[in-house]
């Protein structure tokens, strides 16, 4: 059954509070397509791709201001209790999963920009095919916990944390093909290294919408999103 931010203490907090819901979501959108651009920079080595994604991230970081600023706002005036000031904090914290994904994609962006390809650090065919395959299920993951942000779902976010185990599982089996292309030639040890932490970044995209998931059940008071495996605030450089 869906969850709801209505009905809570004045019809005014209720506006407000929808209010938050609607820009993050909105936030959330540009995420989305922050991922998919960043992906398609680095396994196309696209560099213009690449310069877009860094441009649109001064956009993130502002729609993680504005929204930080407006839930404290709202939490002065209205000194919200219980269950209101569950879903405020709530919003607080996938809006700063969000954030954090979009820094993830952005080290695909600034791999692409950091002129790797004259060091040999551009990937190779199969890596770009792993790169793709893994932002795809990123992508999708977002996706979906954004769905399920939006719709206050928790039988959809739970779906979402179930699909993590498949990311996990296809981020495990991308480290072990190139590693074995590495050992194959110790030459692209270097560059092994390198697609191995864009793999990893695109990994933690799905830590990220893992936790959105969990919060959407932590607005409910289903979940206590500490408890199961949210990543630290620590996890993440914010600009």
């Amino acid at each position: 059954m869906a969850l709801t931010l209505e009905g809570h203490t004045t019809r005014a907090f209720d506006g407000d509070l929808s209010s938050l819901h609607v820009q993050a979501v909105a936030m959330g959108a540009l995420v989305i397509e922050q991922v998919q651009l960043a992906v398609s920079s680095y396994s196309n080595w696209d560099r213009p791709a690449a310069t877009l994604v860094l441009e649109r991230e001064r956009k993130i970081n502002l729609y993680d201001a504005e929204i930080e600023e407006a839930a404290l706002q709202l939490i002065a005036r209205r000194q919200p209790v219980a269950q209101d000031l569950r879903a405020v904090f709530a919003i607080d914290k996938v809006v700063s999963e969000l954030e954090r994904a979009a820094d993830e994609a952005k080290k695909l962006a600034l791999a692409v920009l950091a002129d790797s390809e004259a060091n040999g650090f551009r990937p190779g065919a199969a890596t770009a095919r792993e790169a793709r395959q893994l932002g795809r299920l990123a992508a999708l993951m977002i996706r979906a916990a954004l769905e399920a942000f939006d719709r206050l779902d928790p039988a959809a976010a739970a779906a979402v944390i179930k699909q993590d185990q498949e990311m996990d599982a296809e981020y495990a089996a991308a480290l072990r093909r190139i590693l074995t292309r590495a050992m194959e030639d110790v030459r692209h040890i270097q560059a092994a290294i390198e697609a191995a932490f864009i793999m990893r970044s695109l990994e933690r995209i799905g830590d990220h919408a893992r936790n959105i998931a969990r919060h959407v059940g932590f607005i409910g008071g289903d979940i206590d999103p500490n408890a199961t495996g949210v990543l630290p605030e620590t996890s993440a450089v914010k600009n």
